[in-house]
């Protein structure tokens, strides 16, 4: 019996453990903004500016030499929690003043 109970307290440790590694994926760094921003846009971000969240999603602008782009990546403790660190989330950068709804 005693057995059951150090597994049980070993497996919660873990989960919490888990559970908090996967957080690391509320709240973008600058850094990654930057370096994903690059991927998606495919030319050289020089600056990450006006960078603000709310509960589901942070919005940055992000600067090349074509022109800004307004960024939004999924983020908080939901996609934390859902991801558990193992996927990141799709960003989505459209040149500033696009719009997301086409032919409009």
């Amino acid at each position: 019996m005693k057995l059951h109970s150090n597994l049980l307290k070993v497996a919660i440790v873990s989960a919490l453990l888990l559970g908090a590694s996967g957080c690391q994926t509320a709240k973008p760094t600058e850094a990654s903004m930057k370096e994903r921003a690059q991927t998606v846009i495919g030319k050289p971000v020089s600056k990450i500016d006006n960078i603000r969240s709310d509960s589901t999603l942070t919005y940055y602008t992000a600067y090349t030499s074509a022109g800004e782009y307004n960024c939004e990546l999924p983020s908080g403790a939901i996609i934390a929690v859902a991801s558990m660190g193992i996927m990141t989330p799709p960003l989505s950068c459209l040149p500033k003043g696009a719009s997301p709804i086409p032919f409009q």
